[in-house]
């Protein structure tokens, strides 16, 4: 028998090969690579999987603005504040005014203190603080504007009481329920300590805590305070006098009628 003569084509490329793959050997290369991608893993069998849940979403925090925070407030009366409670000085009624919690919601030091002497010559009755009254009740940018009417009218900053309704800057102010509240006895309690000779009330709205109507304003008023009447005039609010020069005439006569 005669064995057959091996082709040496085919052992020259099986020698070719095993050449290529030592040499690719040595270079470091000892896997094999594709361009497409391929899971090493086994993949679980799709009857026996179980997809995992997706995560939550994050919670979405919802930021209220100052109005939406007003308006979310409990509708319910305010504190009411015994009248027999209060204080018998202008002193003591300050020192009240800014720790009494029962005053106003919120941090105390947003409350704002009343400035001025007794016997004033003229009371002016804002509202509540203005938002940049750091130094005390009108003196930030509405304070300028007070202190130019101050001047046409004559009187001098030590010859005014500068008060507010609030101790503390408020929303949206409800004065028919801080009126039922009792925040009406507490204004003119106020005015009969400080004893001014007149009244100039900013602010319509506000004339709800003595139990009258932003109509009534028209005419010069008068108030019961400590068992004595006291002139009473009401204006508008400060921002509306500086916006509007036709606002600003109409009071200014109106004060020129009411001091003469």
């Amino acid at each position: 028998m005669h064995a057959d003569t091996p082709n040496t084509r085919d052992f020259a490329a099986l020698e070719s090969l095993e050449g290529a793959l030592d040499w690719w050997r040595e270079a470091g290369v000892d896997a094999d690579f594709a361009d497409e991608a391929s899971g090493w893993l086994a993949e679980p069998e799709s009857e026996n999987a179980v997809a995992a849940p997706p995560p939550p979403p994050p919670r979405k925090i919802e930021r209220k603005t100052a109005l939406q925070r007003a308006l979310s407030r409990p509708q319910g009366p305010a504190t009411k504040i015994d009248p027999a409670t209060l204080p018998d000085s202008l002193e003591k009624f300050r020192e009240w005014w800014m720790s009494d919690p029962a005053l106003a919601e919120g941090a105390l030091d947003r409350r704002v203190p009343p400035r001025g002497v007794a016997a004033a010559k003229l009371m002016l009755l804002v509202p509540q603080p203005f938002d940049d009254d750091a130094e005390g009740l009108l003196t930030g940018s509405a304070g300028k504007f007070v202190g130019a009417m101050r001047e046409a009218m004559g009187i001098s900053e030590h010859e005014a009481y500068h008060a507010s309704a609030l101790p503390a800057p408020m929303a949206m102010p409800d004065w028919a329920q801080l009126a039922a509240s009792g925040r009406g006895d507490i204004v003119r309690h106020h005015i009969a300590l400080a004893a001014p000779q007149r009244v100039v009330l900013f602010g319509r709205a506000q004339l709800a805590l003595f139990g009258m109507t932003p109509e009534q304003a028209r005419e010069p008023l008068s108030i019961e305070c400590g068992g004595k009447p006291v002139a009473l005039l009401a204006a508008p609010d400060l921002r509306n006098l500086a916006r509007s020069a036709a606002r600003r005439e109409t009071f200014w006569n109106r004060w020129l009628d009411w001091t003469r």
